[in-house]
Formats: C-alpha cells, structure tokens, sequence
C-alpha cells in the first residue's frame, strides 16, 4: 500500500466536507450521465521498441493525485474526478488515491460510487483516523442518497457511464481519429494531448485508452501506458490490443514475467483485433522471456 506524507499528517487533510470548503456542494449540478456506446474497431497499434523503466506506478499515482488537488482547489470536480481514477488505476491499493476520488464523486452527487471508494479506502489503511472519516463521509453519503432517489449517480453510475450527445460522440471520435494518426507519423505528444481529449469526451471509449497506451510507449511512460492498458481490458476484457501494449509496458518495467504471460495470451487469442504479424511477434518475445 503507498500513501504520500501529506495524507498520513492528519484527517483534516482529507475529510470530505471540511477540504473542500464548498457549503452548497450538496446542491452542484452534476454533469449529465454519460453511457457507454459502441465502440469503433479496435486498431491494434504496434508499440515502439520499449527504453529502460523511467516512472513507477506509485509515482504516476502521486503525480495525479497531485493533479487531482489542484483541480478540486479550482472546483473543477469532473476533471479532478478523473485525475483521481487515474491515480486508483496506476495503483488500486492506494489509500489517499481511493478516499480523494470518494470525495470528489461526492461532490458530483455519485454516492453509491463514493461510498464503494471510502469502503475500500477503510479496507486498505490501519489508520484508525482515516476509517472514522470514512465512516462519517460514508453516513452523509447514505443520507444523499435517500434524498436523491433513484438518481443515476445515486444507484452508483459512474461518471461517463450515461447517454453521450452525439454531437459530443463525434467530436470524441475525430480526436480519437487525429490522434491515430499522429501515433502513424510518430508524433506521441501530440497523439497523447488529442486521445486525451477524445476521453474527456467520451470517458469511456476503449479504444482511446489503447490508442494513448500506444502513444504512451512512445513517449516512455511506461506507467502511464500500464494504466491506460490495463483500463481498456477492464472495460473489454476480451480485446486483445490491450494484451500486447501491455506486455509491452511491463517488459519496459521489468517485470518479465507478467509480460511474458501476457505475450503469450495475446499469441492464443482470436478476437477481432488480433493482427497476425504480433501473434508471430508476441510468440517469439514471450520464448525470449523464457
């Protein structure tokens, strides 16, 4: 379990209510529920040949925390929502990570979705402090909840979980598309800057996870692409573009082993996305690892 200094200095530091100095936060508008449409054919993008490790997902973690706080001091609580799942994402047994992305689904009126981050956060900390502002987060949370009813965020939707516009889709699907395409020219700050962007859009959109994994591994952030890899088989847990990207990342990490498993699932699998050049790739590399 990681948790920075600052979190473990006192409650104070993390009490929902008293953090964010926002009285009516109760009566925010939350954003509208998004849902999850069909995504586009995954494109199975081939990484760059991976460099020595230069980030550790506890360190990718810290920096979105980091990222997270700013956003929530700016009350811009989707954005910091997701900062926040991102952090849970690099590393899921992180305390301050999973209380903080609690506190700002809270905000956004996404009780279910709270308490499960305040639970977990309980589950995962010793600190008896931390579990009694859980616990007290967790009560105002279930009061909420009785208010709001059957709301989508009261029944526990996450954010990005609802109907998207489709003028919001579209423009999704084009950053999606101009960020492919800079991946195709090997311009990975671009292609991560716009496939950014298509997720803001459509926070769900697999195929966007994979595509700034691959944009990622360019660049070598070799974290931050195991994050977006490991996301995406989360939410298609039989694509196989994922598999390789993410064998990919972990050999650059060094853990070879997980790699090497990985290369080895992406050789066998027969979804869609599979492209016959990895498999024979994806064989060899898993033997070398051997």
């Amino acid at each position: 379990m990681v948790r920075t200094r600052r979190f473990q200095l006192g409650v104070s530091a993390v009490v929902w209510l008293g953090t964010l100095a926002v009285p009516a936060w109760a009566r925010a508008q939350p954003p509208a529920p998004e849902a999850k449409p069909a995504a586009p054919a995954a494109r199975a993008l081939a990484p760059v040949e991976p460099q020595p490790q230069r980030t550790s997902q506890a360190v990718l973690a810290a920096t979105r925390i980091r990222d997270g706080d700013a956003l929530m001091r700016e009350r811009r609580y989707r954005e910091a929502a997701f900062a926040f799942l991102d952090a849970e994402h690099a590393a899921p047994d992180h305390v301050e990570a999973r209380f903080k992305l609690g506190n700002a689904l809270a905000v956004l009126g996404y009780y279910a979705r709270a308490i499960e981050e305040w639970e977990a956060a309980s589950r995962l900390t010793q600190d008896a402090a931390i579990r009694q502002s859980a616990q007290d987060n967790i009560t105002r949370a279930r009061v909420k909840q009785g208010e709001l009813g059957a709301s989508p965020q009261a029944v526990g939707q996450p954010p990005g979980s609802g109907p998207v516009a489709d003028t919001t889709r579209a423009q999704a699907r084009r950053a999606y598309e101009q960020g492919v395409q800079h991946i195709s020219q090997r311009a990975y700050a671009p292609a991560l800057q716009t496939l950014t962007q298509a997720l803001q859009q459509e926070p769900l959109l697999t195929v966007a996870y994979i595509a700034r994994g691959s944009a990622n591994i360019g660049l070598r952030r070799y974290a931050e692409a195991a994050a977006d890899y490991q996301f995406a088989l989360k939410l298609e847990p039989e694509a196989a573009s994922p598999l390789y990207g993410l064998a990919e990342a972990y050999r650059a990490l060094g853990r070879n082993l997980e790699a090497r498993d990985l290369y080895e699932r992406y050789a066998r699998s027969t979804a869609a996305d599979v492209r016959p050049e990895l498999k024979e790739e994806s064989r060899q590399k898993a033997e070398r690892l051997r």
